[in-house]
């Protein structure tokens, strides 16, 4: 077993702990459990309860994937985390975690793992791209220096000026975001899960310190506890309890093609231009790294110029038509790191909202659920709690 083998191994084996825990909490434990949101993270967590065996209702103001998971990049990596060790680990479990849900009996997830591949277009940012790849690489990721030619070899389909610094990274991929949800929210109605679309939560019930449900619209639902899993709307919903959630939003545009022959299993980031081709062919891109970048004006017009920009490397795609243009609103807590666990002053309300939350869902859905039933506490996750925003 070569040094790569074994650190995916480790990974995995991580990303699994909790996984042969009872079937449910112990007698007075949550049994029935209420999901707020239908994104990557409320579906995520949903299915990991309901394979636990409780009873899980999941709700959604609009419906499955339709904030910020429909309009995410879906890039699976922990490269871009070489700011802070725990939170590129837990990236790095989450990368774990998809590889573990796509072994599992009727997986039908629409990953790709080709890798990415990075170069910049001046000396700075070439220099930031090598420290991180450095600092990556110490941690046990894998990573390599490249050059031209080996972007070259790589991305064969691409149009690469000169002879350029960068970087590639072997086992990072990207997944169809809005496919994924629906694959795991089919999964965990098949294993009893209750899906309730639309549903707007407009209040929590509490009452002796501990949540006992929800309001919606239509009515109330009881529960033994909660997930906030809404993005911006969790929040509101934290907010009305007194429980601070300093969250913030910034627009993300992405242009979608129509599908295209093979041109890509790899992404690539090149320096103006974010590229990647989805498993049915359609080639996704923005302006300003994986985020997408934000901007201003005519969707259609900014979408031309996107994709005019993407064509500048990939010129197969110069005449694509253009099937959509989507501007997200990307979810950023206050200091730019995940925010999970029980909420301080009101029992059993749980909370999980973050950045690149596509890459995280595995490894939270699993530790949500390990915590939420079993009453245990993951003390990887013990740096990114809600209790850190408490005054």
């Amino acid at each position: 077993m070569d040094r790569r083998q074994a650190l995916r191994l480790l990974a995995a084996s991580a990303f699994a702990l909790g996984s042969t825990r009872p079937a449910l909490a112990a007698s007075g434990g949550p049994r029935k459990v209420v999901v707020i949101g239908a994104g990557i993270l409320g579906a995520a967590i949903g299915y990991e309860l309901a394979k636990r065996g409780a009873e899980v209702t999941i709700l959604d103001r609009t419906g499955p994937a339709a904030g910020a998971t429909g309009n995410s990049f879906a890039y699976l990596n922990a490269s871009t985390k070489a700011s802070s060790r725990p939170y590129f680990g837990l990236n790095w479990l989450g990368m774990a975690g998809w590889r573990a849900w796509q072994q599992e009996p009727g997986a039908a997830l629409p990953l790709r793992w080709g890798g990415a591949v990075y170069w910049r277009g001046d000396a700075a940012a070439t220099q930031q791209l090598a420290a991180s790849l450095g600092t990556v690489r110490g941690w046990g990721y894998s990573g390599q220096a490249v050059d031209g030619a080996d972007i070259r070899r790589l991305v064969p389909s691409v149009t690469v000026s000169g002879d350029p610094s960068g970087a590639f990274f072997p086992e990072e991929g990207s997944v169809d975001p809005a496919e994924a949800v629906a694959a795991l929210l089919a999964r965990a109605r098949q294993l009893g899960a209750r899906t309730v679309f639309p549903a707007e939560v407009i209040g929590l019930i509490v009452a002796g310190g501990q949540v006992r449900g929800v309001r919606t619209r239509e009515g109330g639902l009881t529960a033994d506890a909660v997930v906030l899993a809404a993005g911006l709307g969790s929040g509101t919903l934290a907010q009305s309890l007194g429980v601070p959630l300093p969250l913030t939003s910034s627009p993300g545009i992405l242009v979608h093609t129509r599908p295209q022959p093979p041109l890509l299993d790899r992404l690539v980031f090149a320096p103006h231009s974010t590229i990647r081709q989805t498993v049915d062919g359609r080639i996704v891109s923005s302006s300003s790294g994986h985020e997408g970048g934000g901007g201003t004006g005519d969707p259609a017009a900014i979408g031309q110029a996107i994709l005019a920009g993407a064509a500048d490397y990939l010129p197969q795609i110069r005449d694509a038509a253009i099937e959509r243009v989507t501007i997200g609103q990307r979810v950023l807590p206050g200091d730019g790191f995940p925010i999970v666990g029980f909420v301080p002053k009101v029992d059993r309300l749980y909370v999980a909202v973050t950045h690149s939350g596509v890459t995280l869902a595995p490894v939270l859905g699993r530790w949500a659920a390990t915590e939420i039933l079993d009453g245990a506490r993951i003390d990887l996750l013990d740096s990114f709690r809600p209790a850190r925003f408490a005054a």
